[in-house]
This record gives C-alpha cells, sequence and structure tokens, in this order.
C-alpha cells in the first residue's frame, strides 16, 4: 500500500493573501504534494484578528485526511502557533522568515523582546483600523530580490490588514505544545524581519534550521529552493 498523499498548507503573511503562493504551489504538486492556501480573515474587509485567522485555520486542518506540513510565512508563524492542530496529522511546523514568538509574545512584543524597533516605522495606520505599507516601502522590504514584473504584481497585490494582529499573542504556540518537529527558515537577506531575529531568537526554538540566501518573499524569489525545502521535509 502505497504511504498516504501529504498536504502542505501555506499560510501567508500580513498584506498578503493565497495569491503569494501562485509561483510555489506548482513546484510542490510536481513533487506530489497536494496544496492548500487558505485566505485569511484578518486581510479582509471585516475586522478580524489572530483568533480569527487561526479558527479559519483550524477550520480547514480538520477536512483535511492524511499528513500535513503546516507552512508560516512572516505574520503566518503567529497563525500556525495558534491554530489548534489537535485533530490534524501534523508532521512538521515549517516557519519561513516568521515570528516564532513564546507563550504571550505578540508579534510587537516578540520584535520588542529581541531589541528591534515594531514595524510602525514602515505601517501607515488607517482611519478604519487597518494598516498598509506604500508601494515603494513594500517593493524594498518584501521583494528587493525579485524579478521587475514579480515584484510589481505583488505590490498590485497587497492589501490593508487589521492591525489589532500585530498586538494579539498567541498564548500557547503550537511549536510548544505539539510533539512534531518544528523547522525554521531563515532568509540571509531579509529586509523586513532582520536576519540577526531569524538566527538568533527563532532559530534556536525550532529542531531544524535551514538558510536560503534570499529576502523576505522565497516563495516569489526562488520557489523552486523553497520548494525542494518543503518537500525534503514533508514526512521526515
Amino acid at each position: 500500500m502505497s504511504a498516504p498523499r501529504a498536504t502542505v498548507v501555506l499560510v501567508h503573511g500580513a498584506w498578503h493573501g493565497p495569491w503569494c503562493w501562485e509561483l510555489l504551489a506548482p513546484y510542490l504538486e510536481a513533487q506530489g504534494l497536494a496544496v492548500q492556501c487558505p485566505a485569511l480573515p484578518s486581510a479582509g474587509e471585516a475586522p478580524a484578528g489572530l483568533a480569527e485567522d487561526a479558527s479559519h485555520l483550524s477550520g480547514v486542518l480538520r477536512h483535511i485526511s492524511g499528513p500535513v506540513v503546516l507552512c508560516g510565512h512572516s505574520y503566518g508563524g503567529m497563525v500556525i502557533s495558534a491554530t489548534d492542530t489537535g485533530q490534524t496529522d501534523i508532521r512538521r511546523l515549517v516557519y519561513v522568515c516568521a515570528y516564532l514568538t513564546q507563550a504571550g509574545e505578540s508579534l510587537e512584543s516578540s520584535l520588542r523582546n529581541a531589541g528591534e524597533r515594531r514595524p510602525g516605522h514602515w505601517v501607515r495606520h488607517l482611519p478604519d483600523g487597518r494598516t498598509q505599507v506604500d508601494a515603494e516601502r513594500a517593493g524594498a522590504l518584501f521583494y528587493h530580490d525579485c524579478p521587475d514584473a514579480t515584484r510589481n504584481w505583488a505590490i498590485g497585490q497587497l492589501r490593508p490588514q487589521w492591525a489589532r494582529v500585530l498586538a494579539q499573542p498567541a498564548e500557547v504556540p503550537a511549536w510548544q505544545r505539539h510533539t512534531t518537529t518544528t523547522t525554521y527558515v531563515v532568509c540571509n537577506a531579509d529586509r523586513a524581519l532582520a536576519p540577526r531575529i531569524q538566527r538568533e531568537v527563532y532559530g534556536p526554538r525550532a529542531q531544524q534550521v535551514v538558510t536560503l540566501d534570499s529576502g523576505h518573499s522565497p516563495f516569489l524569489s526562488q520557489p523552486r529552493q523553497l520548494a525542494q525545502v518543503l518537500a525534503a521535509i514533508r514526512l521526515s
């Protein structure tokens, strides 16, 4: 009997959406993996925060049969940490240049504890309670190592994000309560989340650390290489 097909669940970061995985997904599917890319409520029109994102992801996971690799990018790391994974066969938690916070830490408090400025110096707060990154800064922060066409396309896809996600903690993160292995992918050329924090703060909390010489969006700048990382660890 053949082994059950694994599913990679890709959880996007702030201001992004399922669109950001469009270049990566075909490489994973070519490896025989199923791919799911949920849309987080906190990047939508109705007010939502980390709890709503985690609840939505929990619902997605409950409908997947077989082994799962749960992968979060940037703020998506907060979401996979806060999600109820108890009813799902999670084989690996993967944090891609993501916030791998301790119990009770929010995205903002984790940065402060690491001696880093909060992201507010490049985030604009909107009157309705959402946040936005302007196009010029987004290009430099998120996509500086992407081809021009890819960078311009990605900037055009960005959407406002509800600000509350920045201050809400994952009370007991999945990586602390789950028995499965955690992998951290450090992006050495990241301009949005300091590589120093990735290497010295978040990486040591994982059982495995993988390094890519990429910026903050390896799923766009190096999709083949990131797919190789995810395919290699899918059931190990």
